[in-house]
C-alpha cells in the first residue's frame, strides 16, 4: 500500500464502517440507477423491435439489428451520463468498447431469438423480452468492469 493510501485508510472500525456504508450506498444506487434506465431501455428496445417487425413487417432479426444498434446507442448515453457518471478521456475508445461490448449480448439475443421464433414458434414480442433480460444483466458487469470502469 502507498503512503498516500495509508493517509486516507480508515484508523476506527467507526471509520471502516462508515466507508463501507458509503461504499454500499454507492453500489446500490448504482444499481438502482442502471435497473431504472435499463427498464427504459427495454422498453424502448421492445417498443421499436414490435413496430419494426409488426407494424412495418421488417424481418425479426433485420428488426432486431436496427433495434439493436439504436438501443445501445441510447443505453450508452444514459449509463455514461446518469448511471456510472464517467468522465471520458477518449469518447471514441468508450463508444467503441461499448459497442464491443454489446456485440456479444447481441448474438445471445439473437440465438435466443431464433430458438424462441424459427423453432418453438414462441410469440417474438414475448421472446424478444426474454433475451434482451438476458442481455440486460450481463450488459450491466461488462459496462462496469470494462467500459465505465474507475481508473
Amino acid at each position: 500500500m502507498a503512503d498516500k493510501d495509508l493517509k486516507h485508510a480508515p484508523h476506527t472500525e467507526a471509520e471502516f464502517e462508515e466507508e463501507l456504508e458509503a461504499v454500499e450506498e454507492k453500489a446500490n444506487n448504482e444499481l438502482q440507477l442502471y435497473a431504472l434506465w435499463g427498464v427504459i431501455t427495454v422498453v424502448f428496445n421492445v417498443v421499436l423491435f414490435y413496430v419494426l417487425y409488426h407494424m412495418f413487417g421488417i424481418e425479426y432479426q433485420l428488426a432486431n439489428l436496427i433495434d439493436w444498434f439504436l438501443s445501445v446507442l441510447f443505453s450508452f448515453i444514459v449509463n455514461k451520463m446518469f448511471v456510472f457518471q464517467h468522465k471520458t478521456v477518449s469518447l471514441t475508445k468508450e463508444v467503441a468498447t461499448f459497442y464491443g461490448t454489446r456485440v456479444a449480448t447481441y448474438f445471445i439475443e439473437a440465438l435466443i431469438l431464433w430458438i424462441g421464433i424459427s423453432l418453438m414458434g414462441v410469440n417474438g414480442t414475448m421472446t424478444k423480452i426474454i433475451g434482451h433480460g438476458i442481455a440486460l444483466v450481463a450488459n450491466y458487469f461488462l459496462s462496469k468492469w470494462l467500459v465505465f470502469k474507475k481508473d
